[in-house]
């Protein structure tokens, strides 16, 4: 902020300021006699209506002080009042006769106590749960109608469009661009081109994406849909995971993403979901391996790649198999699989389908029992249900000694003890 000066036209500061709505209250508080001024009448006044309550402009502080006087003073022996010039005119300093005997200045901000409580009570409450859009229950709906159950009991689900993927065009073009980004980068770092290599290997090892053949990989636009791919560092940075990339643009400027419903939030909020969890005397936790990549697609040409192992090979055709990480319907294909199961089950399984239904954060189990027998019965169920769809519970930890000692010991977290 630079304040000039009316009287000395070459003369100005400039300081940092901060803009309020209001710096104080008027002042003076009180009209001031101007009798008490005639010695000064006349001096040029940094205030001709100094007199008079008025609003504060500028309040400056006492480390500007110095900048703004200058050398000349006035002062009348037997006057409690001083004149002093700065370079906004002169100013008077002193006491004056008081046309009151008390004054109080105070300036208060307040908000009403019904406004806080409200602020506090919106912070502590627990999220209500919101009835399902008309988008989400059609989402529900094609869910029932279209997953499936093969011979092992694995779920193969759809994807849900919203309306059609006719919308969709090219999309081949921009995955072999980005092919030849990442590969550019293997040239640069090693460990990245080794971890992801092993990554398609194993992903192709397992069955998890497949060689499109020749005369199926012509097909029109709006049927299929090249994923791109690339490299995420964890937060040390020396381990990638490999990223699908659904919301990549087409020829027409849509996107895979673009078309897919998303589907409702299914699951408990963390936060009751942590407060049940402290709960129990016995604490159980676990997670499911590979969650998505456990669940097949029915539609996997929505989810070709391109890729090869070295730049001097061709490029090749694949599609996954399994629901991949970076398509928008993947974490509800993946939760609903899991609460179905457990709806299906329920009968058989009744505390691992309690549990299922509320106890799990996507893939992470945060459970308990209140006795070891609960606890072990409750561990037991829930390797078992699973297992009918193909999932995998590992990475066991609970803080009783004797439920960890009946998991087998590569099931665990490896710092359980």
């Amino acid at each position: 902020l630079e304040i000039t000066s009316l009287f000395y036209k070459n003369t100005s500061i400039t300081e940092d300021a901060l803009i309020l709505p209001k710096i104080t209250c008027d002042l003076p508080q009180f009209q001031v006699d101007a009798s008490a001024l005639n010695t000064f009448k006349n001096l040029q006044s940094a205030d001709i209506n100094c007199l008079q309550p008025s609003s504060i402009d500028i309040l400056l502080g006492a480390d500007v002080f110095g900048e703004i006087m200058l050398n000349r003073h006035l002062n009348v022996p037997g006057h409690s009042l001083i004149a002093m010039e700065t370079i906004f005119g002169w100013v008077v300093l002193g006491k004056t006769k008081l046309s009151c005997q008390r004054i109080i200045s105070n300036h208060a901000s307040y908000n009403a106590v019904e406004f806080q409580l409200d602020k506090f009570w919106q912070l502590e409450e627990l999220s209500e749960t919101k009835p399902f859009t008309n988008e989400e229950i059609a989402r529900e709906n094609h869910f029932k109608r279209t997953y499936t159950r093969d011979s092992t009991g694995r779920f193969a689900v759809k994807f849900p469009f919203r309306d059609s993927s006719d919308e969709l065009g090219s999309s081949r073009d921009i995955a072999v661009h980005r092919l030849q980004q990442i590969e550019r980068r293997f040239s640069k770092n090693q460990s990245l081109s080794d971890q992801y290599h092993k990554f398609m290997d194993n992903y192709l090892k397992l069955g998890h994406m497949e060689l499109i053949p020749e005369n199926e990989i012509d097909v029109p636009a709006s049927s299929s849909f090249y994923l791109p791919h690339h490299a995420v560092p964890n937060k040390n940075g020396d381990k990638f995971r490999v990223v699908f990339d659904g919301s990549a643009k087409s020829s027409s400027g849509i996107s895979l993403n673009d078309k897919l419903m998303v589907g409702p939030q299914l699951q408990t909020d963390l936060t009751t979901l942590l407060l049940r969890f402290r709960m129990h005397k016995i604490a159980v936790t676990a997670d499911i391996e590979k969650m998505y990549r456990q669940i097949t697609l029915h539609d996997s040409d929505f989810q070709r790649i391109v890729w090869r192992n070295s730049p001097f090979e061709p490029i090749q055709d694949f599609r996954l198999t399994r629901i991949a990480y970076g398509t928008a319907s993947a974490p509800y294909l993946a939760i609903k699989c899991l609460q179905q199961l457990a709806l299906n089950e329920s009968n058989n399984f009744p505390l691992a389908s309690k549990a299922a239904l509320k106890d799990f954060y996507v893939d992470d189990l945060m459970s308990g029992a209140n006795s070891l027998s609960e606890a072990l019965e409750l561990q037991n169920q829930l390797t078992q249900m699973v297992s009918s769809a193909g999932l995998v519970l590992r990475k066991w930890a609970s803080n009783c000694s004797e439920l960890l000692n009946s998991i087998d010991s590569d099931m665990c977290l490896s710092n359980t003890s």
